[in-house]
């Protein structure tokens, strides 16, 4: 009998626990999760690295051509590991805490775009591709509002020959994304094609 009991209340709890909502990425910051992502940031690099991989999108180099090479959605966590992961001399946790607890949190899309060919080219007169690329951040039918924008210069990491190209970097206000709901980027080329790309915010920290 108290077997059974014992087994009853196991499924019970097993369903309770299935039944949970997903509750998306960590928002607003509390100090414990601000401190988990400060000893996330401030610990092993590649452990970093691995946990950003479910943040990330990256596409395959063709053998020419103009192409994209990845897409990254940040969450308010994200962004708070990656300011540790600078390095910043005398930044410690409670800095971390005092600078983002209460405080308006923000997502960043980031777009890198590269030209697919020697940087040496490009010194030598080649023009550069355009850089009239379309960014936006959409949920459902509804594009989430921009709050601030840049693009910076790129080098490919691990290209041979050595491949410039650029980033698009896209700000949005947190409290105007719906955690548990999925985020899709959408990136118009200059020539008119769409990429779009959907990020699981459920599953995303």
């Amino acid at each position: 009998m108290k077997s059974n009991l014992r087994w009853g209340l196991s499924i019970l709890l097993l369903a309770m626990l299935v039944a949970q909502p997903a509750h998306g990425f960590d928002y607003p910051l509390s100090s414990s999760a601000i401190r988990d992502a400060y000893f996330l940031g401030s610990g092993d690099p590649d452990k970093l690295i691995l946990f950003l991989e479910k943040y990330t999108k990256r596409y395959p180099v063709p053998k020419s051509g103009v192409y994209v090479g990845l897409i990254e959605f940040q969450t308010p966590y994200v962004l708070v590991a990656e300011k540790v992961a600078q390095n910043v001399s005398g930044y410690h946790a409670p800095d971390a805490v005092q600078e983002f607890l209460g405080k308006p949190g923000i997502c960043r899309v980031r777009v890198e775009v590269y030209w697919g060919f020697a940087a040496s080219s490009a010194v030598t007169g080649r023009a550069s591709p355009p850089t009239n690329y379309s960014v936006r951040l959409k949920q459902g039918d509804k594009e989430v509002p921009l709050k601030a924008k840049w693009t910076e210069s790129l080098i490919a990491p691990t290209s041979a020959p050595i491949d410039v190209g650029i980033a698009f970097n896209n700000e949005y206000d947190a409290d105007k994304i719906a955690s548990d709901s999925p985020a899709t980027v959408e990136i118009v080329t200059p020539d008119g094609k769409t990429i779009a790309e959907s990020f699981d915010l459920a599953g995303l920290r």
